[in-house]
């Protein structure tokens, strides 16, 4: 069973490519035996050709599906959209680039397996670089931030000046470990892989 991941695309490119992007999505058969979401009937109605992967490695990872609808997001210019695809970011931006003229950006979570990663190097669209999950006293916080100094920022005001630094986070968690309040009380600062 695969762990899904959180994908979030911001696509830029000429408005009427954008459309028939948002088309596609809309608008599309259905291959037999898939997903009426799976991103490989949205290529398709694009007109796109592309080999699925085999065993062996060769073709293209397509594991993922649309969720919800696009918009438009009239203040970038983008088209934006989510998708729910195994294990971390398929291969579905890279065929969009290749047969079309775009730039495809995107930001992934899948907690399971620690996969934080983007590609929006210069945070345009995705400018969050650190995700923080806690729990303290059973009081559950998680909250995204552009720096490490506004981590610990706020780390510092909730913990009311016990963690300052990642050296307090570690402490604070190894404080807990084998205790019965190890459920209650944890700190995670997972830092989002900025890919080139």
């Amino acid at each position: 069973m695969a762990n899904w991941a959180s994908t979030s695309y911001a696509i830029e490119g000429p408005k009427e490519v954008l459309e028939k992007i948002e088309q596609a999505i809309f608008h599309h058969d259905v291959e037999v035996g898939s997903s009426k979401d799976w991103e490989g009937n949205v290529l398709s109605a694009l007109g796109i050709t592309w080999i699925r992967r085999t065993q062996s490695g060769q073709g293209k990872y397509m594991r993922g599906f649309i969720n919800g609808e696009p918009w438009y997001d009239f203040g970038t210019g983008a088209l934006r959209f989510d998708a729910e695809e195994a294990w971390g970011v398929t291969d579905f931006n890279e065929v969009l680039e290749e047969n079309l003229p775009v730039k495809v950006y995107y930001v992934v979570e899948e907690p399971d397996c620690e996969v934080y990663a983007t590609n929006d190097q210069e945070g345009k669209y995705f400018p969050d670089r650190f995700y923080v999950d806690t729990c303290i006293d059973s009081n559950y916080q998680q909250e995204y931030f552009k720096t490490k100094e506004a981590v610990y920022k706020w780390l510092s005001e909730i913990t009311e000046g016990r963690v300052k630094c990642e050296k307090d986070v570690d402490e604070f968690n190894d404080g807990y470990k084998d205790s019965d309040a190890a459920d209650e009380n944890y700190i995670y600062v997972h830092e989002f892989n900025v890919i080139e």
